[in-house]
């Protein structure tokens, strides 16, 4: 039987001290599109400039070694560098993506949100978050919910369900997935947590969007567990579809 995330995560290491450097290009662009050519000085003003106080389910995540022969471990982080994403050309995300389709074994965080099963790849998750309020962003679209300081990276909350059309009945958003993408943080609004997927490379089926009823470009795979389908988010095709909206 799946571990729990409390489980799973009992020795998780520490969390790093608040990162001091500057912004990514990512992120500059994301900003800069949202909030404007000033966008440092908005942040200063609405408080953005300043980490919030939050607390997490998991701890800091190890950033992945990937690998076709199946998921290895990685080493703590530990120092206040490891805060920042590493930015990531297009060639690395698709090599992710490729070694994820070949791993003998895949660790999932699955998740639940307006009735649909989801899960993420744990090499893209960086924390888990108790959700808390979030700093509203006036030209953002709806799916961008606001955004917090992470200790001193700017992280856009995104109301997945609203970004994948999904029509079941929604409720509270409880937990914030913070994914790491093309050198950028994304947070990931759900509503409850399930369980940590170690799954058999042979239990899941890339490429079958269509199965998963809901939106396929934002879809990967699909992981069978028992009876259940469970869609395996793709964060990289999410993330260019905020960038586009």
């Amino acid at each position: 039987m799946s571990p729990t995330l409390e489980e799973y995560f009992k020795d998780s290491v520490s969390l790093p001290e608040p990162h001091a450097g500057g912004f990514t290009d990512a992120e500059r662009t994301f900003l800069t599109r949202y909030v404007g050519a000033d966008f440092e000085a908005v942040l200063a003003r609405e408080g953005l400039s300043r980490p919030s106080a939050v607390t997490s389910v998991t701890g800091l995540l190890p950033p992945p070694a990937a690998s076709g022969n199946g998921s290895a471990p990685a080493a703590p982080r530990t120092d206040a560098a490891d805060a920042a994403p590493a930015p990531a050309s297009v060639d690395e995300e698709a090599a992710l993506e490729e070694a994820m389709h070949e791993a003998r074994e895949l660790k999932l965080v699955g998740f639940r949100l307006a009735g649909q099963e989801l899960a993420v790849p744990i090499a893209r998750v960086q924390e888990v978050l108790r959700a808390m309020p979030v700093t509203r962003l006036p030209a953002a679209p709806p799916h961008v919910k606001g955004m917090l300081n992470l200790r001193g990276r700017v992280v856009p909350m995104i109301d997945l369900a609203g970004i994948m059309d999904f029509s079941g009945a929604r409720g509270e958003d409880r937990f914030i997935i913070v994914c790491r993408c093309r050198g950028m943080l994304v947070g990931l609004l759900v509503e409850a947590l399930t369980t940590m997927h170690q799954a058999r490379g042979e239990d899941v089926e890339w490429g079958l969007e269509a199965r998963a009823g809901v939106a396929s470009e934002m879809v990967s795979g699909l992981l069978k567990v028992g009876d259940l389908l469970v869609a395996i988010l793709s964060v990289d095709s999410l993330f260019q579809k905020v960038l586009k909206s």
